[in-house]
């Protein structure tokens, strides 16, 4: 997204050049209570140029009305945008900007922040309700949370935010179903027959590290020892660096590999064809919408970490492997463990 560009010549007036290669104006000033106040006049397509901003501008600060003035959700997001982008890393703004422009700006974007009220935004969550999971719901409502906080504070409103009066969906944490011996079999001489050979190693590479899909897209050949049979990995979602290990069939995959870039084909190219194996083979009679039984590359994050458990795994263990932050988040997998503690009890008091 480009940035705004503040005029040399007129004060207040800033302009962005658009996607289309339009140019947008915008004007900001404050009032005698000193609230601020962003708006965008016009296009350079309808007729508007930093001059007659200006003069918008001058009109805007003359108005009786201007305590009245509302702020529309389209007309500020831009900015809002703008400031999160230098405030949060990469790809944490890539998902903001999409849960912004895809969702919040589409159903909200006509609305003033001062009607936004616990109706609107129970609309919104109807709304959402049939394609999304209650989970991204709540996401996208805490979102819309964040940019009213930030409006009320930006333009000094005194408003009080009506998403803290909203109650979270209940989010079933259970996991995606994991894969069998016999399923992960059947994948991986699946996968092994795709014309991209990316697929494959991919596959072998989740089943070997149980890494994050961006974690294995991202490793080089220099994070790879084979001697020690370890992988350098980077965590994306906790910003962290840490090791994982090679099973034979992942050094075996990766002897032949020459070029220090492993992973070429583009993410979305190779999403899909990993997807679309996973359909065929696990999927067919599955609802899209059925996340406890659905398979997606994720789950395979989910097979790693589930076989650790079945084999005895210490949790704290699989805690590091999987690089938890908080080991809550592993002890979802410990009712696969196959000690149920009665061993220990057994020999505790053996005088």
């Amino acid at each position: 997204m480009r940035t705004l560009k503040t005029s040399q010549k007129y004060e207040g007036v800033r302009s962005k050049e658009l996607n289309n290669g339009d140019i947008a104006y915008y004007v900001r000033w404050t009032d005698e209570s000193g609230k601020r106040f962003e708006r965008k006049v016009g296009t350079k397509a309808g007729g508007w140029n930093e001059k007659k901003a200006s003069i918008k501008r001058l009109e805007l600060l003359n108005s009786k009305n201007i305590i009245n003035s509302k702020i529309i959700i389209s007309d500020i997001i831009d900015r809002y945008l703008d400031i999160q982008k230098i405030h949060v890393k990469p790809r944490t703004f890539i998902d903001y900007k999409g849960q912004c422009l895809l969702h919040i700006v589409p159903f909200f974007g006509s609305y003033s922040i001062e009607t936004i009220n616990s109706e609107t935004i129970s609309d919104f969550m109807i709304y959402l309700k049939s394609t999304k999971s209650n989970k991204t719901i709540n996401k996208l409502v805490e979102r819309l949370s964040h940019i009213i906080d930030w409006c009320i504070s930006e333009y000094n409103l005194s408003i009080k935010n009506p998403v803290k009066s909203i109650k979270k969906l209940k989010v079933d944490n259970a996991r995606e179903r994991f894969l069998s011996k016999q399923e992960i079999e059947t994948l991986l001489n699946t996968a092994k027959l795709h014309h991209n050979k990316e697929v494959y190693l991919f596959f072998v590479l989740a089943l070997s590290t149980g890494g994050r899909l961006n974690s294995i897209r991202n490793v080089k050949l220099e994070d790879i020892s084979f001697d020690d049979g370890t992988v350098k990995m980077q965590d994306f979602k906790n910003n962290t660096k840490y090791t994982a290990f090679l099973t034979q069939l992942a050094k075996d995959a990766l002897k032949n590999y020459k070029d220090n870039i492993i992973f070429k084909t583009p993410e979305r190219t190779i999403t899909r064809a990993m997807q679309g194996i996973l359909n065929d083979l696990f999927n067919k009679n599955i609802d899209k919408n059925d996340r406890k039984n659905r398979v997606v590359i994720h789950s395979i994050r989910h097979t790693f970490a589930s076989h650790l458990a079945i084999q005895g795994t210490p949790i704290h263990i699989i805690q590091k492997l999987l690089n938890h932050k908080d080991i809550k988040m592993t002890m979802r997998y410990s009712h696969l463990l196959p000690s149920s503690g009665k061993e220990w009890v057994d020999r505790l008091w053996n005088l």
